[in-house]
């Protein structure tokens, strides 16, 4: 292991002291499901004519989450549809994916989400709707393993904005201050830092390129992070 692994390590068990509680990410860190998010955007923009750019939606929706708005003013989309109808049609392709088993989580996951529960609360706080993450944890035979779920449905302003953090918080009984979260995206940094809770990045396949200055910690996998826990 390099010498950054043990700093990191360090790091990391400082954090744990002080907190009572965490508040995770879904979708890329938890579950293999951002693909299927652009599989499902995609479908629903090819039915009017355009297609995504898959290493473009990776850094503009997932990690800055420009979203919709931001694919049609950067290729200047005339497209003969409203947004709100494209966001509909997408849930319900995304939904049928989440349904269906296709997507999974990381192998990791179970045991990350069995390690923090064994000494702090858990919540889930994410940008997809709560039932689509309940049909992928029960896939997964893992539902039962977080009490508490927070979907799209639980804040009026989606991340960066820190709504959905503080709820979580507030959910799980704890200041922001006696929390952390576990993100891959730079919205959510962003939100976790409006909160005022430390914020620890997972890097991963899709989020290399981005900078994530600001984090508590950076760690360059999930693997790593669940080495770091351990040990």
């Amino acid at each position: 292991m390099d010498s950054f692994f043990f700093e990191r390590k360090s790091k990391l068990h400082t954090l744990l002291k002080k907190s009572k509680a965490t508040i995770l990410d879904f979708d890329g860190l938890l579950a293999d499901s951002e693909p299927y998010h652009y599989k499902a955007y995609n479908e629903v923009f090819e039915r009017y004519g355009h297609t995504l750019n898959k290493a473009e939606y990776w850094i503009e929706w997932t990690s800055k989450g420009k979203g919709i708005a931001g694919e049609i003013e950067r290729h200047n989309l005339k497209l003969d549809v409203n947004p709100i109808d494209i966001r509909k049609q997408k849930f319900e392709v995304y939904t049928r994916f989440c349904e269906s088993g296709e997507i999974k989580l990381f192998p990791e996951a179970v045991h990350l989400i069995e390690q923090l529960s064994s000494t702090l609360r858990l919540a889930i706080a994410s940008g997809s709707w709560a039932t689509d993450i309940r049909h992928i944890l029960r896939n997964a035979d893992a539902l039962d393993l977080i009490p508490i779920i927070l979907g799209k449905e639980s804040a009026k302003r989606e991340k960066p904005f820190p709504d959905i953090f503080l709820s979580a918080a507030e959910k799980l009984g704890h200041s922001p201050t006696e929390c952390f979260v576990l993100e891959d995206a730079l919205k959510g940094l962003n939100a976790a830092n409006d909160a005022g809770i430390p914020c620890i990045i997972i890097k991963n396949d899709l989020n290399q390129n981005i900078d994530f200055n600001g984090a508590e910690i950076v760690f360059p996998s999930l693997t790593d992070f669940v080495s770091a826990l351990s040990s």
